[in-house]
């Protein structure tokens, strides 16, 4: 018998592939987003199907036996390396509240009496519009990236890839099962199939957990009107530095847009979650300063980018790291709880003799094609890296 007792002594287990799917904009569907791997035994398999699909079958009793499936292997990676992954945090996430582990627990227990199980969470991406050019993101999850890289494909092919802006009109059931839906994009807040599904969502389960990732720079009276309908409404806002920072990072962003929509959206859930990478990783600790200061009572997460390699913080040059890792030690001393674990992270990776050249190379290689298109210069946000940029 699976219970919370062995949640919490599993080193192998992890609830989303119990509870969790991921739809993206092609149409297929994800085990989840930290490692961008198909749920499905086919593409062609819909919603259903592929939850329930032999290679999930095969996930899930791994994971139950102890074992650590290879499809999973981002998360167990991490942990040996002394990280917390999102495997350890979306699980604790889930068994915090009996309602939550309640539910899991029985898609559990139904699993293993051979039953066919739904998802209890869904993380819906339903297009790529968005108006931001954020340098840890791609042309799929952004349309103005997309554009942008159609006039750099000839520069970096293998880096600057033009693809068919995608957009589809996800339809699920909205019961009283589901637990908690997840809106990414592109920018959700845009979207308006988000405002469509937002809408009908409202009508039929305006009580379920409803997290919205957003850089918060557009709030429409309409978005802002149904959003007030939702009684668990949580605010993911993405910032990844202060000011000029953020707007250097996440290109297009408009600082005094994000500060006064937080004003906007203070009677709802409000966490910031800042992506670590090279463009940001000498402000951390004025960053997580600045949140505490003006932001007390909200939670500030922070996680390592994952998906440029180039943008790794542990392509930071060594002779980088020795100050930074006292100055992150310092802030680690009063940081919020919420703050720790990111903080951690970063400090355990910077300790491990892990630069690699190449990839610092091909870092300073991006900054300069960005820098170039975008008439802006990394040296004004990051002087640090001079003898790094300077020919």
């Amino acid at each position: 018998m699976f219970n919370s007792e062995s949640v919490a002594a599993s080193k192998t287990f992890c609830s989303l592939p119990f509870i969790h799917q991921e739809k993206q904009f092609n149409n297929r569907h994800h085990i989840c987003c930290y490692n961008n791997t198909l749920q499905s035994d086919n593409e062609e398999d819909n919603s259903f199907q592929s939850f329930n699909s032999q290679k999930m079958f095969k996930i899930r009793n791994d994971m139950l036996a102890g074992e650590k499936p290879k499809e999973c292997s981002f998360c167990y990676n991490q942990e040996e390396q002394g990280l917390v992954s999102p495997r350890q945090r979306e699980t604790a996430g889930w068994m915090a509240s009996k309602n939550f582990s309640d539910a899991m627990l029985q898609n559990i227990s139904k699993f293993l009496n051979n039953e066919n199980i739904f998802p209890l969470s869904y993380d819906l991406r339903y297009s790529n519009t968005c108006t931001l050019k954020c340098r840890m993101c791609n042309a799929y999850s952004s349309s103005s990236i997309n554009a942008e890289n159609k006039k750099l494909l000839q520069v970096w092919p293998d880096k600057f890839q033009y693809v068919d802006n995608p957009r589809i009109n996800h339809e699920i059931s909205l019961d009283k099962n589901i637990k908690k839906i997840y809106l990414a994009g592109g920018e959700p807040l845009i979207e308006p199939y988000n405002l469509i599904f937002l809408k009908k969502l409202a009508e039929t389960n305006p009580e379920v957990q409803l997290l919205i990732n957003t850089s918060l720079n557009h709030l429409s009276a309409e978005f802002e009107q149904v959003l007030a309908s939702f009684k668990n409404l949580l605010f993911v806002v993405s910032i990844d530095g202060i000011d000029k920072l953020n707007s250097y990072i996440r290109h297009g962003s408009n600082w005094e847009a994000i500060i006064k929509n937080l004003e906007r959206v203070k009677q709802h859930q409000v966490m910031f979650n800042t992506t670590t990478s090279l463009y940001n990783i000498m402000d951390i600790p004025d960053i997580v300063h600045y949140f505490k200061e003006n932001y007390p009572n909200y939670c500030h997460c922070i996680f390592l980018v994952n998906n440029e390699d180039e943008l790794f913080i542990e392509n930071l040059p060594l002779e980088l790291r020795h100050e930074l890792i006292q100055n992150l030690e310092l802030i680690l001393q009063d940081a919020p709880i919420c703050t720790v674990v990111g903080l951690n992270n970063i400090v355990n990776t910077l300790r491990i003799n892990n630069y690699n050249p190449e990839r610092f190379a091909k870092f300073v290689k991006y900054t300069k094609i960005l820098d170039n298109i975008r008439g802006e210069s990394i040296l004004d946000i990051q002087p640090k890296y001079k003898n790094y940029f300077m020919e």
